[in-house]
Formats: structure tokens, sequence, C-alpha cells
């Protein structure tokens, strides 16, 4: 895998995590539209797992995407 392969999958990947953060808190604190928009998939049980779950994923991508986003220099390779 290329570095700007990388920098994307990481990327995206946050957003995804962030998205499911988002949408996980939603479906605890609004469980009952939540509940109706996904047809009973998300519901309070499970919004409330997936957002205990999906934190640990969202705060490594977040740290990894700050390190190489502040400092591209420590993660090229020495020529």
């Amino acid at each position: 895998m290329t570095e700007q392969t990388i920098k994307r999958l990481i990327h995206w990947s946050l957003l995804l995590a962030a998205v499911l953060t988002l949408v996980s808190g939603l479906g605890i604190t609004e469980f009952r539209t939540v509940d109706a928009l996904t047809f009973g998939l998300l519901n309070k049980a499970v919004a409330f797992r997936l957002h205990l779950w999906v934190w640990i994923p969202f705060l490594v991508l977040l740290i990894a995407h700050v390190l190489i986003t502040a400092h591209p220099r420590w993660f090229r390779r020495r020529r």
C-alpha cells in the first residue's frame, strides 16, 4: 500500500466511525425516531451497544489522523 492509500483509508474510516457514533448516539436519545427510520434495525439496546464499542476505533483513528496530518514528515520513507 502506498502512503496516499493509507491516508485515505484512515480518513474515510474516521468519517465512518464518526457517523456511526452520531447515529448510535441519536439511537440512544431519540430511540423512537431512529427505530422507525431504520425499520426496527437500530433499537435502543443495539444503539447503546454500538455506541459503547465504536468509541475505541474512533479514538484510535482520530489519533492516527491527527498524527499523520499534523506531522506528515514522520511517516515518509527516508530515501
